[in-house]
This record gives structure tokens, C-alpha cells and sequence, in this order.
């Protein structure tokens, strides 16, 4: 594992190899564990909030940087590692895990459109998971009943698609409810992804991971 800092935030960051080694130990625990993945719009929102800050710092078990951009604010030049991030290789693993192992998943959005999104993000990697449960329209404030489901199916792992802060709120006030091995956490925009496995950017994404370089620097 490797630390880097960017907006004043301490990343843990692990290479894929070691991020499954984790994970896989992680599903032997009878206690959930979190892996959450980093953008820039993560980052900028910790930055000013000392809250969302501590729980990317200390409460995620993991954290995996989702973008090649904050690779660069944090001033490294790794290709290896940035062609792990690019491809999604982290992801990929663990869904060949899931799939080769026959464990139950629960998958949880914000919105129907997330879902369909979540499933078909899912599918590209691996189309013989086992689908325990779903729930489309999570909220913070309804945490509990949604901790409820996924207890009627305990599922190994819950991949949730929970926007910024909402994902460590709800993650906060769910996790020592919740009857499953692993918590994934992933940004709506890390739902569009090529066929390769990398996440597709447009002319906006570009330029706001440009400017994001910029304000990182500007940090230092």
C-alpha cells in the first residue's frame, strides 16, 4: 500500500493485486468491510467537509482511486498503476471472484436509471452473477429499511451507487446493521465504461479532470 495526499486528503492506495488480497480476506469476516472508490468530485467534496474527509481516511477499508486524473494531482507517474485504474482491473477481479464462487450480490442506486446502469456495467464484466436482491431508490434517511432487505438475502457483497457524501452517510448509519461480508461503493459516473473496462469520458469530464490537476496544485 502506498499514501498519497491530495487536497489535504491522506489516499490509501493499494495496486490490484494487493486491493484482492484484501478483498478476499474481507469475505471471510463475519463483520462488513467498506471498499470505496475515489473520483474527483469525491475528493473536492471531502476536502470541505472534516466528516466525509475522516471517513475516507480511516472508516473505508479501501479505497480505489477510479481516475487516472488524481494519479496526477497527487503528482505520480506510474504507468502500471494507471493502467490498472484506467481498465477498471480492480472491478473486474472481484466480479471474476464473485462469478467463480457462485456468492450472492445485492445491488443498491439512487435512481432506476443508476440500477440499469449498475446491471449493465455488471454484465460487460461478468454475466453469471448471482443477483440476491435490488433496490433502486436508497436513500440516507432510509437506511434502515433498506438494511432490512438486505438482510432477508444476505448477500457476500453490496454494490452501492450512492453519490458523493450520501455514500459514507449511508454507509455510517447502515454498515454495523448490515448482514453481508463487503460494501462497494461506486460513483454514478463510473457506470459508463467502454468495452475495455475504462470509464468513458467526454469533453466535460476531460476538462473538469483538467481543471481538478489545477486546483489540486493550487492546494499544495
Amino acid at each position: 500500500m502506498k499514501t498519497y495526499e491530495v487536497l489535504g486528503i491522506k489516499i490509501k492506495d493499494h495496486s490490484v493485486r494487493e486491493a484482492l488480497r484484501l478483498t478476499r480476506d474481507f469475505l471471510s469476516d463475519n463483520s462488513p468491510s467498506v471498499v470505496y472508490f475515489l473520483t474527483e468530485g469525491t475528493l473536492l467534496e471531502a476536502a470541505d467537509s472534516e466528516e466525509y474527509r475522516a471517513f475516507l481516511e480511516n472508516a473505508a477499508d479501501i479505497t480505489m482511486i477510479a481516475t487516472p486524473d488524481i494519479f496526477k494531482a497527487a503528482g505520480v507517474e506510474e504507468k502500471g498503476r494507471a493502467r490498472e485504474i484506467d481498465r477498471n482491473l480492480y472491478l473486474k477481479g472481484l466480479l471474476r471472484f464473485l462469478s467463480r464462487e457462485h456468492r450472492r450480490i445485492y445491488l443498491m442506486s439512487q435512481t432506476p436509471e443508476q440500477m440499469s446502469d449498475l446491471k449493465h456495467l455488471l454484465a460487460a464484466f461478468e454475466n453469471t452473477l448471482q443477483i440476491a436482491g435490488v433496490c433502486d431508490n436508497a436513500e440516507v434517511g432510509a437506511a434502515e429499511d433498506v438494511t432490512n432487505d438486505i438482510n432477508t438475502v444476505t448477500p457476500y457483497v453490496v454494490f452501492a451507487v450512492l453519490t458523493g457524501k450520501d455514500g459514507a452517510d449511508f454507509v455510517n448509519a447502515a454498515e454495523k446493521f448490515m448482514n453481508t461480508r463487503l460494501i462497494v461503493v461506486l460513483q454514478p459516473e463510473l457506470l459508463n465504461i467502454r468495452e475495455d473496462g475504462s470509464v468513458r469520458q467526454g469533453l466535460m469530464a476531460r476538462l473538469s479532470g483538467k481543471l481538478f490537476t489545477r486546483i489540486a496544485g493550487r492546494y499544495k
